[in-house]
């Protein structure tokens, strides 16, 4: 009884953690914008020139936060299903939180150097080991069910393992644009809106089925007892 509590207590620790560095995260992207020296000096045609100029800043800014707000969307995911934890798995999670932190490093060199492939290659590389991280918890932790309820079912954790895959696929996609064309780079990362909606529709989909169909079958079970 009392390792148990323990460990209810680190995966609530653990949480809040996560919950911290994801929102750091996603607030110090924003010092990837610049901003011009002796603003009050400039005058208006600058001022439009600069503005125009950090468009592609936002760009970045915008696609950055969209891939951390996915992210957290699979943290919440697998939280809402983790009971306990161990040893092993706060040190991948933590590797996971490692990664995640740095995003906003990247975020801002990519804001620098734009057409640089070879830091947007590791941008990729950054975002890629993010999403290997939370495939690797959710791994670890559903293996016999050694850090979930027992009773849940083997659709929905298959439907979470594969989505927690998407963000690292479209990571390995951009690392390819990024050595064929640069310049396509920040747009192929769009694709990963794409691969969310065919998750939902033929993944989701396909979970719901099963899962109301247990529940039917379940009562079925019930009334004829």
């Amino acid at each position: 009884m009392n390792n148990n509590s323990n460990s209810t207590n680190m995966i609530c620790h653990l949480g809040r953690l996560s919950d911290t560095i994801f929102a750091l995260a996603m607030a110090l992207i924003i010092f990837g914008f610049d901003f011009p020296k002796f603003a009050e000096s400039i005058s208006n045609s600058e001022i439009n020139d600069f503005l125009v100029s950090q468009l592609g800043t936002l760009g970045n800014y915008l696609i950055t936060f969209a891939i951390l707000a996915f992210y957290w969307i699979d943290h919440v995911k697998q939280f809402s299903y983790y009971q306990k934890t161990n040893e092993i798995h706060l040190w991948l999670y933590l590797a996971y939180l490692m990664c995640l932190f740095i995003i906003p490093y990247s975020n801002v060199l990519i804001a620098y150097f734009p057409q640089n492939a070879v830091i947007q290659i590791s941008y990729s590389i950054n975002v890629f080991l993010i999403g290997f991280f939370s495939f690797l918890n959710w791994t670890y932790a559903t293996h016999k069910h050694r850090l979930v309820d027992e009773n849940l079912d083997k659709t929905t954790i298959k439907y979470i393992r594969i989505t927690s895959l998407i963000e690292p696929i479209v990571a390995l996609i951009t690392i390819a644009v990024a050595f064929l064309k640069p310049a396509l780079w920040d747009i192929s990362w769009a694709s990963v809106i794409i691969f969310y909606i065919l998750a939902e529709i033929f993944i989701k989909k396909s979970v719901d089925t099963r899962l109301t169909d247990d529940l039917n079958n379940d009562m079925k079970s019930e009334a004829i007892n």
